[in-house]
């Protein structure tokens, strides 16, 4: 038998802000790949470094990173949503419920 889990995909404050500051065509692009996460939270690539425990996934003709971690079975938290073009520095602000 197979277990099914359904996972959440949690935006940090940071990331809600990044996400509605961009255009509704690019935020679309976006919102379809976190809805992927859910069913596949290991489809980005593990990054290292710094980065260790966080994956990477490229949305919006490959011009957004969405840098996320799994937090437990049940949870993924997306820590930055940012242009591929911006330096990507690993800042993690966590919200009240973290």
């Amino acid at each position: 038998m197979v277990r099914y889990v359904v996972r959440k995909v949690k935006l940090l404050p940071r990331t809600e802000k990044e996400l509605k500051a961009l255009p509704p065509t690019i935020q679309d692009q976006i919102i379809s790949k976190l809805e992927l996460l859910s069913d596949f939270p290991e489809l980005g690539p593990a990054m290292f470094d710094a980065f260790q425990g966080y994956r990477a996934l490229l949305a919006a003709k490959n011009a957004y990173r969405i840098i996320y971690r799994i937090v437990r079975d049940d949870l993924i938290e997306v820590a930055y949503i940012r242009h591929c073009a911006r330096q990507t520095r690993l800042r993690l602000i966590r919200g009240k419920n973290s």
